[in-house]
């Protein structure tokens, strides 16, 4: 009896939820894609957050990727809940009822947020590469998992199985508070507290020729990389100062320990140079190189790169 009772549950395409649980059908793999960033599209550096909600906050994000086809790996259109647990999806961290936390796809990518405006909570913003929304995360309480991890999901309204006017709708294997993986799309992310340890990148410009840093010889605005070892560029393109020379040094902070590797461009646009010392720290390098790999931990560091400049 238990055989046939599987093989019409099969053949009617549901999925029984027993227990009080509810049924709700099944569905096919989710093509598509979600993923975090800040609240204008951009990726941060390994999905490693400095906080959970305002200017640096998490925003969830759907469809193709930053640089990739507007089409590629779009979402099916439709609407869609979300909510944010911990890495194994037993424990809800999402504050507010599900209704809340819902969105629409148009066209593969995030269109709309279906949240009444006077929740004040889910603050939007936009993917400047793909004209995106993009949707803040908060309000979600702190996770359990020692690494700082979360996970968020993101499932069509349809095949959502529970109740949405409430928070939470219980876990058990294969319903994760109305959630089934098999039906929704996920990402991870991490949130680590911006701490004041900070590298700082200078480049000078040596007058005399000498290799050494001495008086008179003045910063230069130069364009500079940061890579982490497993070679993602941390923050983009970034320079030695702002184009008006009132910030002398660029400091890039709240890096996770580890190795990064700093590379300075070959020109700013108008000069192009030869290096004529590195030094870190106070300890001058040799060989002297346009690339240089510092090892960060708990203590400030300080990069140095002094070039002989020649006008084209």
């Amino acid at each position: 009896m238990s055989s046939l009772f599987s093989k019409l549950l099969r053949a009617a395409g549901v999925l029984a939820l027993v227990a009080g649980i509810g049924i709700t059908q099944a569905a096919p793999p989710l093509p598509g894609a979600i993923f975090t960033t800040l609240s204008d599209g951009s990726r941060v550096n390994a999905n490693i957050y400095s906080a959970k909600c305002d200017a640096l906050g998490v925003y969830l994000d759907g469809g193709p990727g930053p640089g990739a086809p507007q089409f590629a790996a779009g979402l099916p259109d439709g609407d869609y809940y979300y909510q944010v647990t911990d890495p194994s999806g037993k424990t809800l961290l999402s504050t507010d009822a599900q209704k809340y936390r819902r969105f629409t796809v148009t066209l593969g990518i995030i269109t709309a947020r279906v949240t009444p405006a006077a929740t004040g909570d889910h603050q939007t913003g936009v993917d400047v590469d793909h004209g995106a929304l993009t949707i803040e995360l908060c309000p979600f309480l702190d996770t359990p998992n020692n690494g700082g991890e979360y996970k968020v999901w993101a499932t069509p309204v349809g095949d959502f199985a529970g109740n949405a006017e409430i928070v939470d709708n219980g876990y058990n294997p294969g319903y994760f508070h109305g959630f089934i993986p098999a039906a929704s799309k996920t990402d991870n992310f991490k949130i680590r507290a911006r701490t004041s340890v900070c590298l700082t990148i200078e480049k000078f410009w040596d007058g005399n020729k000498n290799g050494r840093l001495d008086a008179g010889e003045f910063h230069l605005w130069w364009p500079v990389r940061v890579y982490d070892a497993l070679g993602t560029q941390v923050e983009g393109l970034l320079w030695t100062g702002s184009g008006d020379e009132k910030v002398p040094t660029l400091r890039v902070c709240a890096l996770p320990a580890g190795n990064y590797t700093v590379v300075e461009e070959s020109s700013n646009g108008v000069d192009s140079g030869v290096i004529s010392a590195v030094i870190l720290d106070g300890k001058y390098l040799n060989p002297a190189s346009t690339s240089v790999v510092v090892k960060m931990g708990t203590t400030n560091r300080t990069l140095t790169f002094l070039n002989i400049l020649t006008t084209r």
